[in-house]
């Protein structure tokens, strides 16, 4: 009997060896953990490489969290000693949809920081409440269920076990949060933030503005810079968070589309062909925001990025036209007017001001006159251009009463809006395809980070109007002339008349018809020539 009870105790010796060197195993690194702990859940595929580097990238944020869970643990086996590592604390994940971005960085990451306690207090942050609470469903339940996790780190549940927090045995928290929740109060030591802008973020610029002043004055602050973000989503919108945070030196980013040189990524789950049937299901447009982060597709986009990267434009300006949209867009989210100011030269053309605000119309005229005081005498030639339609026709005569009163006379041109006999008015993107090989050339140098935006943006932005008055102004530039006057001529109209005929008898009873003017006939006189 002793021999058996001493066979039992071996026995479990070696199961918690085994245990303990499974979990030494699994330490060292996210996909250790994954293919030891979550086979059956997590491991139906093959890991692909995007996978394997987003994993290595989490690795080298791993550690400084609450104390190890098991005593024996350190009994036995001494844990892993990891040099210092480059500053990985801000990692920014720019992944297609449905290829398990959230799975490893909402689920996956923070189930192993919890298990070996590198965490104290982690935050699930989701574009809503009830997304973060999936999330931490999936831990809770692994946690409660998980045979292999129960064997080698215990019960780690404690009595405040909801939906919306965990608190572990091993005295890690997990909250699950929405966004632009209240944070003023906690110290999170980690904060994952998953897909923070959807559907209603990316069709308001209200909302996104909300957002990026709550990621920006509420939530990074919250943070010691030893502590850690992840931020995870796919970029739907130009210009958005993502965007933002990309132009940030303190993140490490990484970008993947779903297919690459036409070729999928992750083959063995998302197939070539099946992202292929999937893209002429969706729509180009669609498929290029959801699958590869290309929100705006290059197919249907006039000014492209590279048209305006670098571009400098030199030379001694001859020639300067402000261009005015004085209209409300479009858009019925915006109300804006819009004045660009751009000058040529030799080698191109050149922003030289530019702005969007809303001013009623005294302000707006104020403007005009002091934009015209201000850069007018730097010019040999300055005109404006303003767009009239219908009621903004009396926009010209009440900005040139005014400027008349300060002897002031502003030459001003109606912008051409059309072309043919009627001149009907050309729509937005047809304005801009006429302009757009001086885009194309790199001919025009854009300075304001506004306009750009508009230009890159359009025609899905929120706003188009400086795009508009840009157009007015390159075109007039693009077409003047110095020294050369056109005079209109009067138009002759063609006489509609047909040519002369006559008919001639060539012989009795036999008429020809002969074209031209018939011939005098031979008059019989009797005047008699003496000199013959």
């Amino acid at each position: 009997m002793a021999r058996l009870d001493h066979k039992r105790a071996i026995l479990a010796d070696l199961e918690r060896l085994i245990s303990l060197k499974r979990a030494r195993r699994a330490e060292v690194g996210l996909n250790s953990y994954k293919e030891l702990y979550l086979k059956e859940t997590l491991c139906t595929y093959q890991s692909p490489s995007f996978h394997l580097e987003m994993m290595g990238l989490l690795d080298k944020r791993k550690e400084g969290g609450a104390d190890p869970h098991t005593e024996i643990r350190d009994k036995y086996i001494t844990p892993p000693q990891i040099p210092p590592q480059k500053n990985y604390s801000r990692l920014l994940f720019i992944a297609p949809r449905g290829f398990a971005k959230s799975t490893i960085c909402s689920r996956l990451y923070p189930l192993y920081l919890a298990c070996f306690a590198k965490k104290r207090d982690i935050f699930l942050v989701s574009a809503t409440i009830s997304l973060a609470k999936e999330n931490l469903r999936y831990i809770r339940n692994e946690i409660e269920n998980n045979p292999r996790i129960l064997e080698d780190f215990g019960d780690l549940k404690s009595e405040k076990w909801t939906e919306d927090m965990l608190i572990l045995s091993n005295g890690v928290i997990l909250r699950a949060k929405g966004r632009g929740f209240q944070i003023r109060g906690f110290r999170p030591d980690l904060i994952v933030c998953d897909d923070l802008e959807d559907e209603e973020v990316i069709y308001s610029k209200e909302q996104r503005d909300k957002l990026e002043h709550w990621f920006f004055r509420t939530l990074l602050p919250a943070l010691k810079p030893e502590q850690d973000l992840a931020y995870v989503g796919t970029r739907l919108i130009r210009n958005g968070l993502i965007d933002k945070l990309k132009d940030k030196e303190e993140f490490v980013w990484r970008e993947w589309k779903a297919l690459t040189n036409e070729k999928s990524i992750w083959e063995e789950y998302w197939s070539t062909k099946a992202l292929l049937s999937r893209r002429r299901e969706m729509g180009t447009y669609a498929f290029e925001a959801e699958y590869q982060n290309n929100p705006l597709s290059l197919t249907t986009q006039p000014i492209k990025p590279h048209f305006l990267e670098g571009v400098k434009i030199g030379g001694e300006a001859d020639v300067a036209c402000l261009a005015i949209d004085p209209a409300i867009s479009e858009k019925e989210s915006s109300d804006y007017r819009a004045f660009t100011l751009f000058s040529r030269t030799k080698e191109g053309f050149k922003e030289v001001f530019s702005e969007r605000g809303r001013w009623g119309i005294e302000e707006q005229i104020e403007k005009i006159i002091g934009i015209f005081q201000r850069y007018s005498p730097q010019f040999p030639v300055f005109r404006v251009i303003l767009e009239e339609v219908a009621f903004q026709k009396i926009y010209r005569n009440i900005l040139l009463d005014k400027s008349r009163e300060r002897k002031l006379y502003i030459p001003v041109s109606t912008a051409e809006l059309g072309t043919g006999k009627d001149k009907r008015p050309r729509d937005k993107m047809t304005r801009l395809l006429s302009v757009v090989h001086l885009f194309e050339q790199k001919l025009v140098q854009v300075v304001n980070p506004e306009l750009v935006d508009e230009l890159l943006s359009f025609p899905d932005g929120d706003y188009d109007d400086m795009v508009d008055a840009t157009v007015y102004a390159l075109y007039w530039l693009m077409n003047f002339r110095t020294g050369m006057a056109h005079f209109k001529e009067k138009e002759k109209l063609p006489v509609d008349v047909r040519k002369s005929f006559y008919v001639n008898e060539v012989r009795p009873g036999v008429f020809v018809t002969k074209a031209g003017e018939p011939p005098f006939p031979k008059q019989k006189t009797k005047f008699i020539n003496l000199e013959r």
